[in-house]
């Protein structure tokens, strides 16, 4: 009762789907014994008494109680389906809503495979507990009971004999079983194999690159290993407890032929004892498959605890580092500072006892080796990670105090790989503001230098990416990205290696793109490419955490230290040429 109870959870208001399927499935399982009672009652009229009236009668009982046993499960069937759809529903819904929310550092510890697969995949392996498992737990519980009496109403002796066999059959099923930790591990393995499988295929470009292989990517290849020796270790459990389960209720009918004839032997009525052996040949197929139903009931309920293991605690996860937001919803200043900043994403701090501070409306070049922080201060200032110590300020006020509208509202990334969706250019710029106009829109293409992109395109700015084997190189995606950024219009910049992997034609358009997007506004650039830099505000020239020099170029070239040995390095590597 407590895994419906976990699961109606996620759809309080419809539990009374589950009452009324539960009821249904109640009342199909008597209709189906009634149309037994009666088959036995026409067996033993046509037999024993040749009252062929009487038989006839009882045939249109049990052709009548049949009807009635599959009307009746099916409402139990499409009450608990309704039930099902909206509880797999609900679990996405809860679980995007909480992925929405999620801080940037649950994506660090959990890879994306992972999480659709515990989301998406379970939520829908939810969906058969619910639809199927409410009215088919009544009927297996129900059922068997029903049987029993049923049994030794028509004949004591054989209503012992199917004693036995469901007390040897529940024995036989516990060895299947083996175990629930055995089914723990067992189920653990597939989870991770099919979350690597997922990671394996969306890496595939990358793979193929590098000829890697199944055998060569260790965490799939190991993942994949460690399903095939539990799936092993269950088969060998199964083998002979299964073949035994199915032999025994397959053939239940045989062990009324010697035992009827025993009884024959010993002076009872040879009719009666042929119309119990008839009657319980056609009675074999719904014991084994109740003893089926069974057995598949406890199954998906153990899979169901698992599912809302996993469910549960992905979600209490995504919880815990849910980010905090306050109130104020306008943000009236830009200025950015770092009182005391201590950061670490998992055990070692990427930055420690940090402070700086950006005046508004200037342009700022984030410098340094890879590795020392320049990309995690990017985030903590657009509030996507919790620090551990300090306040981070934008206009006055520490990030949290901000709504997380407001946040999103005023800051504009554009990353080194910008993401384009597959929709048209169109669509993908107005994603930045979806109240623009449409000369809004085609105003910020233009600033983005994107005429000679739409230009070369059948339909222009209605074309569709990714369609018919229209794709745009890397620099093209840029100032289509930046186009998005322009027509955003927000106050903060942070420009994530924003031209690091263009050419020398996309890179003058580039520049001029990014003067329109960053013009008037509080920006940090966080560069590889040194040429790109030498006219900002002001150099950050961060190492190991720290803010080791800081000025313009011309200050910073005039102190002959780490950004010049630096720049130098970087022109050095710029003439070299392959002899």
């Amino acid at each position: 009762m407590n895994l419906y109870k976990r699961l109606f959870a996620y759809a309080p208001e419809k539990k009374w789907l589950a009452v009324f399927s539960m009821i249904a499935a109640a009342f199909s399982s008597f209709f189906l014994i009634a149309s037994y009672w009666y088959l036995w009652q026409l067996f033993y009229e046509l037999l024993v008494t040749q009252n062929y009236s009487m038989a006839i009668y009882n045939s249109k009982l049990v052709v009548i109680y049949m009807i009635l046993d599959g009307i009746i499960y099916f409402m139990a069937l499409m009450l608990s389906h309704l039930l099902g759809f909206r509880v797999e529903t609900n679990i996405r819904k809860i679980g995007l809503v909480n992925l929405l929310e999620a801080s940037f550092s649950f994506f660090d510890k959990h890879p994306s495979g992972a999480i659709r697969k515990i989301i998406d995949d379970n939520a829908g392996q939810t969906h058969t507990t619910v639809a199927h498992l409410i009215p088919d737990n009544v009927v297996a519980v129900i059922l068997p009971l029903l049987m029993i009496i049923m049994t030794f109403m028509i004949d004591y002796r054989l209503g012992i004999l199917l004693l036995i066999s469901i007390v040897i059959g529940i024995f036989q099923y516990s060895a299947m079983n083996g175990g629930e930790e055995f089914m723990m591990e067992y189920t653990d393995s597939l989870e991770k194999m099919s979350a690597e499988i997922i990671e394996y295929v969306r890496g595939m470009q990358v793979l193929k690159i590098f000829g890697i292989t199944v055998r060569s990517y260790k965490s799939l290849l190991y993942a994949i290993t460690s399903y095939a020796e539990n799936t092993y270790k269950y088969s060998l459990r199964c083998k002979v407890p299964f073949v035994s389960f199915q032999t025994l209720f397959n053939t239940y009918y045989l062990v009324g032929v010697p035992v009827g004839l025993y009884f024959i032997t010993q002076g009872e009525s040879a009719p009666i004892i042929v119309t119990k052996v008839a009657f319980f040949a056609c009675f074999a197929g719904i014991i084994f498959a109740s003893f089926m139903r069974i057995m598949f009931a406890f199954q998906n309920n153990f899979n169901a605890k698992q599912v809302l293991e996993r469910l549960d605690n992905l979600i209490v996860g995504m919880k815990q580092e849910k980010l905090s937001h306050g109130q104020i919803e306008k943000m009236r200043k830009f200025d950015i500072a770092f009182e005391n900043v201590s950061f670490k994403y998992e055990e070692n701090y990427i930055i420690k006892d940090f402070s700086f501070y950006l005046e508004e409306g200037k342009t700022y070049a984030f410098v340094g080796p890879s590795g020392s922080g320049k990309s995690t201060l990017a985030k903590l200032i657009s509030g996507f990670y919790a620090i551990q110590e300090g306040q981070i300020k934008i206009g006055g006020h520490t990030i949290r105090e901000y709504a997380e509208e407001t946040l999103l509202k005023n800051i504009s990334f554009v990353f080194q790989h910008s993401k384009l969706f597959k929709k048209s250019i169109y669509e993908n710029v107005k994603i930045g503001n979806p109240k623009a106009t449409r000369e809004e829109v085609l105003e910020a293409l233009r600033l983005a230098q994107c005429q000679s992109i739409l230009d070369k395109l059948p339909e222009r700015e209605h074309t569709i990416i990714g369609s018919t084997g229209i794709y745009l190189s890397g620099g093209e995606t840029q100032r289509v990205a930046i186009a998005r950024a322009i027509l955003k219009n927000a106050n903060l910049i942070i420009l994530d290696e924003a031209s690091a992997s263009t050419d020398p034609e996309n890179e003058y358009e580039l520049q001029q793109a990014l003067s329109h997007l960053i013009k008037g506004k509080t920006t940090i650039m966080i560069a590889h490419r040194l040429s790109s830099i030498r006219n900002v505000d002001e150099i950050l020239f961060i190492e190991k955490g720290q803010i080791v020099e800081r000025g313009s170029y011309e200050e910073l070239i005039k102190a002959d230290g780490r950004y010049k040995a630096w720049n130098d390095l970087y022109y050095q590597a710029n003439d070299w040429r392959v002899m």
